[in-house]
């Protein structure tokens, strides 16, 4: 395929607004489904989608090729792990270009979900019609494209369970060797990474009510609490803002540091806390003296191995409820739990892979953990107990989740040829 037809089938796939946050685009995910179902079955693919109560559909597609050079016996079965869904486009007015529009200059590719992660899908379909094209894919391929990644995987446990039978031993009796998820990036366009380790992550939503309406603060000033004024005591106790580490009794219990020392060595190593955004009160012109009826807030905990979201869980909702003022009216909700993951990188396939990223980057891979979190990894080394090797070819300014998401034009197509020649370990 030349580079003018890869650009083409990326800017087809750019076009479609699969965002799985919005309810009112759910055909545009469809739209999404049906664009890879055609791409994947016309490389010879058996296809099958799998879903649960309406969600976006997960896509399982298997390839066994009949001209392999190797004898079935003795292929690999390479996974493969990328998701479809996006983020919103929002704010729309932040974009320099038009989101769901391909648009090319300054050697980066613009477009909402270039970077993360259609970018990655459509690499790893090029990839593959080469090698079928010149009888050089010597390996069963398993792909696995998930429609739900941006709203945290709520359903991809159950999905994957419901599909393990008909591809565990994808082709000839062979189980699955090894899962590439294709999610990730590299600091540099000259330093491959391969990352072993993930973080976990746990949303709160808290909801503080005084009341059923505004009060007048100059009658009701000093009488009553705030709840905005709540929500500020409240977070100011959950984490200290000199030393930034999280002040919840037995939160760090299972966390196990290098040194005294090392608390932040890296931000991306150890866990954190954040508030995501605040809502309440009066925020128009002028002045209006009111004390709000209520306030809410969004937070989340990044969590590192050995840590459960369900026991933080029960640690956060304690400590809110012995951190609140006495009869205080509030209600919390959790969302988002996803396990941390962290792994042995020195297997075959990582030290594989090392080597092909080194002849095509000239450099030796980094071996580094990411700071973000991926629903679907720590279910599959579950279910799979198969390694996974977490890399990608986006770069550090991709904007990813933010307007004038891109991809670098010469590293796209470096990771085209980086993924032929793991397809042919």
């Amino acid at each position: 395929m030349t580079n003018n037809k890869s650009i083409k089938l990326l800017s087809n796939f750019i076009s479609i607004q699969s965002v799985s946050t919005d309810q009112s685009r759910y055909k545009e995910i469809l739209k999404a489904v049906e664009f890879l179902k055609k791409e994947i079955k016309s490389l010879g693919f058996e296809v099958n989608t799998y879903q649960k109560n309406g969600c976006p559909p997960l896509i399982v597609g298997k390839y066994e090729p009949a001209f392999a050079e190797a004898p079935a016996r003795r292929r690999k079965t390479i996974g493969i792990y990328a998701h479809y869904d996006v983020q919103p486009e929002d704010p729309v007015g932040e974009w320099d270009s038009p989101p769901f529009k391909l648009t090319i200059k300054n050697g980066k590719m613009f477009g909402r979900g270039v970077a993360d992660d259609k970018g990655h899908i459509i690499q790893t379909i090029i990839a593959i019609k080469k090698l079928i094209e010149i009888k050089r894919l010597r390996n069963n391929i398993v792909l696995i494209f998930e429609g739900e990644e941006e709203t945290g995987s709520e359903n991809f446990e159950a999905l994957i369970k419901k599909a393990k039978p008909s591809f565990a031993k994808a082709t000839a009796g062979k189980e699955i060797d090894v899962f590439y998820v294709l999610d990730m990036g590299m600091e540099t366009s000259d330093q491959p990474e391969i990352f072993y380790g993930i973080r976990g992550l746990i949303g709160f939503e808290l909801e503080i009510r005084i009341g059923e309406r505004d009060l007048h603060s100059g009658v009701y000033g000093n009488q009553i609490d705030n709840p905005i004024q709540i929500l500020s005591e409240l977070f100011s106790k959950i984490k200290d803002s000199r030393t930034r580490k999280i002040l919840i009794p037995y939160f760090y219990d299972k966390v196990k540091f290098k040194s005294k020392n090392d608390f932040w060595l890296s931000t991306k190593i150890y866990p954190s806390f954040d508030i995501n955004g605040i809502t309440g009160g009066y925020t128009g012109g002028g002045v209006k003296t009111i004390i709000p009826a209520s306030a809410s807030a969004k937070f989340s905990f990044r969590l590192i191995e050995n840590q459960t979201p369900d026991e933080i869980e029960k640690l956060v909702s304690d400590f809110i409820k012995n951190n609140l003022p006495k009869e205080t009216k509030y209600t919390l909700k959790t969302s988002g739990k996803l396990d941390p993951f962290c792994t042995d990188i020195n297997n075959k396939y990582a030290k594989a892979t090392d080597k092909i990223f080194t002849s095509i980057f000239g450099k030796k891979t980094l071996f580094s953990r990411s700071g973000g979190s991926i629903g679907a990894v720590a279910t599959l080394a579950k279910i799979f107990k198969k390694p996974l090797i977490l890399t990608g070819f986006t770069l550090s300014d991709c904007n990813i989740h933010a307007p004038n998401e891109n991809i670098n034009e010469n590293m796209f197509f470096k990771g085209i040829v980086s993924l032929e020649k793991i397809f042919s370990i």
